[in-house]
């Protein structure tokens, strides 16, 4: 009986507390007192005690509940002892009115490409759509480093900048990659400028960079330099003769890229994102080398006379190509997550196919 009666003081004790000294999360985690009403009218977030989030207008406040004027609901009553806490939010209250809502939307990123606005200092993600995994911190207001590891290369991240003025971003970063098969013959660097108009909800970017020196490939030229005499048993005699390749030419580009992404904010805490590259071979240039000795090539079939400045080539130019996608990003309001999901289309010289894409992101 002394048990029971001391658990029902302690209930009440704890009940009266929290309708006191709001907001606390549970009894025995208290907060210090704060004063509420000085937010009324304002746009705020309340973090449940389950981790859901609840976002509106503050309307009324006193002992026991809040009122808060959610978009698509209405006036809803909300009693405090289920209220982690309280937050008001800086937003466009016109924009409210139209139904829109502020929650975290990533506008650091797009889909995978960078905008011109910065992590704020001491926020991270982690992104993944399992095959490209990428995490990106905010060491200062203007700097923010990050990793990306997939399934064929890792490499690191960084980016540099800040708001210039109103709704005016500019940022410079890089890309460095290097894969795991020794497919590339050196690391891969991307050096980019971002400028980006708008606000963190609504903005358009504009991305301009270019990449690090790359193999297109090798052509060879040679001479005959060895040729048989043949006199078959019927039919006419002819040359075989035995190639030899006495020079390689080898081709590189620096490829240029062009990326116009943009944001725009929908209702239910969703955004259209559209994300948008062009990639242009550029700073072509070739270089030729003598082969010390020779390379022997095939044998060349030249019927009755000799031939000669035979060649023979292993790469291609690269052309234009690019990619467009379009998708939407949701926030779940219940585990803080956001979701990325869109179709991409890659486009070539000759050719062009669709894909999906998706991917989920964890702040911290």
């Amino acid at each position: 009986m002394y048990l029971r009666s001391l658990l029902v003081h302690a209930s009440q004790l704890c009940l009266a507390t929290v309708l006191l000294s709001w907001p606390f999360g549970a009894c025995g985690q208290s907060e210090p007192v704060v004063s509420y009403t000085e937010l009324i009218q304002s746009y705020v977030q309340i973090t449940m005690n389950d981790g859901t989030l609840k976002f509106g207008t503050l309307m009324d406040i006193d002992e026991a509940e809040v009122v808060l004027d959610i978009a698509g609901l209405g006036a809803t009553r909300i009693p405090k002892y289920l209220i982690q806490s309280l937050m008001e939010l800086d937003v466009n209250l016109d924009e409210v009115e139209q139904g829109y809502t502020y929650v975290s939307n990533q506008p650091s990123r797009y889909f995978f490409a960078p905008s011109g606005i910065q992590l704020e200092k001491g926020d991270g993600y982690f992104q993944s759509n399992i095959a490209l995994n990428s995490i990106s911190y905010g060491f200062t207001e203007r700097f923010t480093g990050g990793a990306i590891i997939s399934a064929y290369a890792a490499g690191v991240t960084a980016k540099f900048g800040g708001q210039i003025k109103d709704n005016l971003h500019v940022s410079l970063g890089g890309l460095a990659t290097m894969d795991y098969y020794g497919d590339l013959d050196r690391p891969l660097v991307l050096g980019f400028v971002n400028v980006t108009l708008g606000d963190a909800n609504k903005n358009v970017t504009l991305n301009l960079g270019v990449g690090s020196r790359f193999e297109e490939g090798s052509s060879y030229g040679g001479d005959f330099v060895d040729s048989t005499y043949v006199t078959p048993s019927s039919g006419d005699p002819y040359y075989i003769s035995n190639i030899f390749y006495t020079t390689e030419s080898t081709s590189y580009q620096n490829p240029f890229l062009v990326n116009v992404s943009a944001m725009l904010p929908l209702k239910d805490n969703r955004w259209f994102i559209t994300e948008n590259h062009l990639v242009v071979p550029s700073f072509q240039r070739e270089e030729s080398q003598t082969l010390s000795p020779p390379v022997a090539g095939p044998s060349y079939y030249t019927g009755y006379g000799y031939g000669y400045g035979y060649g023979f080539g292993n790469g291609s130019r690269s052309s234009v190509g690019g990619g467009i996608s379009m998708g939407i990003r949701s926030y779940n309001q219940r585990t803080g997550w956001l979701w990325d999901y869109g179709l991409a289309g890659v486009i070539g010289d000759g050719f062009g196919f669709p894909i999906p894409w998706f991917s989920f992101t964890l702040e911290f």
